[in-house]
């Protein structure tokens, strides 16, 4: 029983030999480094698409904001306007209407600054999660790549 085991092991070790010299000799094979190359430029088009993502992000941000920016504008304009009618209307009313606006462009601008600093903190995160999840697959594949060179190289040193 045990030289079954035994027998089974070299057979294991034999073909786990076999296939490394075969893939040691695909890898630097013209073919192998032609692969090699490939995925190394596969890996820059993913950087270049995180880039363009993550400028897309910005410019949808800095969108966001102008629009909030004109919004607020256009809320600090309806406010003035909607004074200047109530003064015209009756003086009574005169420092209501002030402390009305007042209180309205104060709340346009805390509602403008909020919603401004959500979206810019969002198109943060999304960035930064993205730029995150792609240098963890970067790294990941590099891991790996180095595994399967120092395995190509134990073997072919073992052989040698």
């Amino acid at each position: 029983m045990n030289d079954n085991n035994s027998s089974g092991k070299g057979w294991a070790l034999g073909f786990g030999l076999l296939t490394g010299i075969a893939v040691g000799y695909y890898l630097n094979s013209n073919e192998g480094r032609s692969m090699q190359r490939k995925a190394k430029a596969q890996f820059d088009e993913y950087g270049n698409q995180v880039t363009t993502y993550t400028e897309q992000a910005k410019t949808k941000g800095q969108e966001l904001v102008e629009t909030a920016k004109t919004k607020g504008q256009e809320y600090l304009t309806d406010a003035k306007v909607k004074t200047n009618d109530l003064t015209a209307q009756a003086k009574v009313k005169l420092e209501e209407g002030k402390q009305w606006a007042s209180k309205q462009a104060e709340t346009v601008k805390e509602t403008v600054d909020k919603k401004a600093a959500a979206t810019s903190d969002a198109a943060k995160s999304a960035t930064s999660n993205l730029e995150s999840s792609f240098n963890r697959g970067v790294n990941k594949a590099e891991r790996k790549m180095d595994e399967n060179r120092e395995r190509i190289d134990n073997t072919i040193e073992k052989n040698s």
